[in-house]
């Protein structure tokens, strides 16, 4: 009896050592790097494919790199962060955790709930691939090729219904190349809504309307709110959400390059930006963005109405695409018109209508230089010479102006600016504050 309280002191304590030597780590981040093994590029673009990841497959799916695990085992350290780090997904918690110990060169892959696309076979098969690139020079392509296998393990789960194991383990070279992955419309959301803005019907509505608008189109219309992106910046973080995150549709031998645009809603920072792919690039031009950036703002993102701002905004999309199949994508000098617009026209035009008539009135007054003020009727008729028989008034003739107004035509440049992602893909995009 004595030894086993000493046993649960034991296990006390380490607890409580692991608590207090760790710090918190929040599962909105899929990667916490504390051991400086990326750049923050490279981990912003590993989280929003990590992020991706556990999204569609209902697992959260975790990186954690430190710098020693002190005099914990690195399946005690895990267990710490995965009880106060608050990961997993659904009733049972799914996570798959790889905690990476850079000081002992030495890793640990293990996974909580109900996660059937790694039993201990694929996680052995895991860690070597681990072991054959890591500490090798370039972590950023170990881990990412590590995402790649993980979203492979996951795949053929998903789809075939039996995971790898033993004696049924995927080849060496088959690996997916990174961004080379295409969505599944029943298990890859087009709307993520990490940030809470929408209630529940709300999401589902948004949902069905850009799954319906995408299959038309033939063009994934995706819109993602989150809390934070970290050092990343609002174009980096939307451009690999859309890449890693296997989004798109069709695109060139290499898988990249496939059709389809992205809205990213910022909280922490109130950035929006909307990145776009393929023959969205054409689509949506820069000045095109711009007009829907404000749409977005004017339609109640800058007032907290997102569930009509992101309806309006696919609305948006829908009349952005039919104006790109006439061959003249809206740009600069043909964008859309707005209720907003017409009534400015308007004012405008009665304002310098009225600016005209003042100017013409006037000048017409200038000229009656033979007229002086009398101060009476009476002053104008001489005494005793006038006396009325008879009064009759009879029209003469009548005097119209008419001003020609020129419309002027807008100059410029138009057109989409194009950038490389870090999966290679060619985008588009633009973005701004709300």
């Amino acid at each position: 009896m004595m030894k086993m309280k000493k046993t649960t002191v034991a296990l006390l304590a380490l607890a409580l050592m692991l608590a207090f030597a760790m710090p918190a780590f929040a599962a909105a981040s899929m990667v916490t790097d504390e051991a400086g093994l990326l750049s923050q590029r490279q981990a912003a673009a590993l989280d929003a494919k990590l992020a991706a990841m556990s999204e569609r497959y209902e697992c959260d799916t975790v990186v954690v790199t430190i710098e020693s695990a002190g005099e914990a085992t690195l399946k005690d350290y895990m267990t710490g962060l995965y009880s106060t780090g608050d990961y997993g997904q659904g009733g049972d918690g799914n996570c798959l955790m790889l905690l990476i110990d850079k000081e002992n060169k030495s890793w640990r892959l293990a996974t909580w709930g109900e996660v059937p696309a790694f039993n201990n076979a694929g996680l052995n098969f895991l860690s070597e691939r681990l072991y054959d690139e890591l500490f090798e020079g370039d972590d950023d392509d170990a881990l990412d090729s590590y995402a790649g296998w993980c979203e492979r393990f996951y795949a053929q789960e998903a789809t075939i219904g039996k995971p790898y194991g033993e004696g049924f383990l995927p080849p060496l070279d088959s690996a997916p190349a990174p961004g080379v992955l295409t969505r599944d419309p029943d298990s890859l959301a087009l709307l993520v809504d990490e940030a809470g803005l929408l209630s529940g019907s709300e999401a589902a509505a948004l949902q069905e309307k850009l799954e319906a608008l995408s299959a038309q189109w033939k063009n994934d219309i995706v819109i993602v709110t989150v809390d934070s992106i970290g050092s990343a910046s609002p174009m980096e973080f939307a451009d690999d959400w859309f890449d890693y995150g296997g989004y798109g549709q069709g695109g060139d031998a290499d898988g990249l390059n496939r059709d389809g645009l992205l809205l990213l809603i910022n909280m922490a920072e109130r950035d929006w930006y909307i990145s776009t792919c393929g023959y969205s690039i054409k689509a949506f031009t820069d000045a095109g963005i711009e007009f829907l950036g404000e749409r977005l703002k004017a339609d109640g993102l800058s007032d907290g109405n997102y569930a009509n701002a992101f309806d309006k905004f696919a609305d948006w999309c829908d009349k952005f695409f039919a104006r790109a199949e006439t061959g003249k994508p809206y740009d600069v000098g043909s964008l859309p018109k707005t209720t907003s617009d017409y009534v400015v026209l308007v004012s405008i035009s009665f304002g310098l209508g009225t600016l005209i008539a003042g100017f013409i009135t006037k000048g017409m007054k200038k000229k009656l230089k033979t007229v002086r003020k009398k101060q009476a009727a009476a002053d104008y008729v001489r005494p005793g010479s006038l006396q009325v028989a008879y009064a009759n008034e009879q029209f003469l003739f009548k005097n119209t102006t008419r001003t020609k107004v020129v419309e002027s035509s807008s100059g410029g440049g138009g057109g989409s600016s194009t950038h490389s992602s870090s999966s290679g893909s060619s985008h588009g995009g633009g973005g701004g504050k709300f």
